[in-house]
């Protein structure tokens, strides 16, 4: 048998055990003797209780290593006795995160195994690192413990919640009030077809020649020969949200990626403050990824917002996520509209009261605004947008 270590609590009752006898001994106390002598039995039952160590081997297996906050998913460790030689109970503690998990394991025979399931539930969004699992074991009244770390660390993603959301079109100009205006983009327009011409045609894409021939107007068809990418900018500014409303805003984020990426078409998103060199380090793989480490910036500010909007690449459609919006936010990004079609903005305003349903789209200097306080708020206006209903 090996030494086991002693707790806190075994050192102080051994030293306590020593002054009593001490004592006991120096004035004649007897009742002091046995107090020493009752506690050193303990400190050595106990001792000899930890001191036998189970021969097995954990090993970690996790059916999912993404979720979504609120969703769970199944662990299990599997447990198998490498002895000769039945093993003793004892405890595998599990990490997750700040929170640890016991689980108890019986006794296993000689070469036996068994399989352990607990569930990890994704209570916050983040990194979540799970473990090392640790074999433990203690005496009844904890005054030795010993452990010894059996596997490494395993990492869940904790994604932000996803909305149903329509995807944003682009190169289109929206009117939430049921207006569609096509607007391609310069200089990526090719030649498709010839048609008729019909009402509202630009008269400069009629095809004189066609119409020579067949005596008909006929105009020229042209179709856009670039897959223009949804842009996706979160303000990450600590000073634009309460805790509730960031959150809310990277929930609409994610909704606003995720819509886009579920119809094959391209999709950027771009973080205020974020470090892509420190997000690969970590692991991140995706927009729900990096979405998942994202946090509110104390240092960040207005004109680095803007800054990262003015250097997204142009083209396609622009939506900027951000919390109370200042004027100043509004007349910048109406000048995007040069790069971008169309040019929205979802502004969380945080501090919601009850029956409070929020407010209905608008459009600011050309700007698609939609002023909400929850990212469920978010998702019915922007549908609204998307879908052309009425105000």
């Amino acid at each position: 048998m090996k030494r086991a270590p002693i707790t806190g609590a075994g050192t102080a009752l051994a030293v306590l055990a020593a002054a009593c006898y001490a004592a006991g001994a120096a004035l004649g106390y007897p009742v002091l003797i046995a107090f020493a002598v009752g506690a050193a039995a303990l400190l050595a039952a106990g001792g000899c209780a930890v001191a036998i160590r189970p021969s097995v081997q954990l090993t970690r297996e996790i059916s999912g290593t993404r979720v979504t906050v609120g969703e769970q998913v199944a662990a299990r460790i599997l447990v198998r006795n490498t002895a000769r030689r039945p093993s003793v109970p004892f405890t595998a503690v599990e990490r997750i995160g700040d929170e640890t998990v016991p689980l108890e394991i019986r006794a296993l025979p000689p070469g036996g195994q068994r399989p352990v399931s607990y569930p990890v539930t994704g209570r916050r969004r983040g990194r979540v690192p799970l473990g090392p699992l640790t074999m433990e074991r203690r005496d009844t009244l904890g005054l030795f413990r010993w452990a010894r770390p059996q596997t490494g660390e395993d990492v869940l993603w904790v994604h932000p919640r996803v909305h149903p959301m329509r995807a944003l079109p682009v190169g289109i100009v929206l009117d939430y009030e049921g207006r569609i205006d096509e607007n391609a983009r310069i200089g990526t327009v090719t030649f498709s077809s010839l048609r008729e011409y019909v009402p509202g045609d630009d008269p400069r894409r009629i095809h004189w020649r066609s119409t020579a021939r067949t005596g008909k107007l006929i105009v020229r068809e042209h179709v856009d020969t670039t897959e223009p990418t949804t842009t996706v900018v979160l303000d990450t500014r600590a000073d634009a949200y309460d805790d509730a409303s960031f959150e809310h805003a990277v929930e609409v984020a994610a909704s606003a990626v995720r819509a886009v990426e579920l119809v094959g078409r391209p999709v950027g998103l771009h973080i205020l403050g974020e470090r892509p060199a420190a997000a690969r380090a970590a692991g991140a793989e995706s927009a729900l990824d990096r979405l998942a480490l994202t946090a509110p910036d104390a240092a960040a500010g207005l004109a680095g917002l803007l800054a990262l909007v003015d250097h997204a690449p142009g083209g396609g459609a622009l939506v900027v996520v951000t919390g109370r919006a200042a004027p100043a936010t509004l007349t910048r990004l109406a000048d995007q509209r040069r790069r971008f079609r169309p040019v929205m903005l979802v502004s969380l305003l945080g501090g919601r009261t009850d029956g409070d349903t929020g407010q209905v789209p608008q459009r600011r200097l050309g700007v698609i605004v939609l002023p909400v306080r929850t990212a469920d708020e978010a998702a019915a206006g922007w549908n609204q947008v998307v879908g052309g209903g009425s105000r």
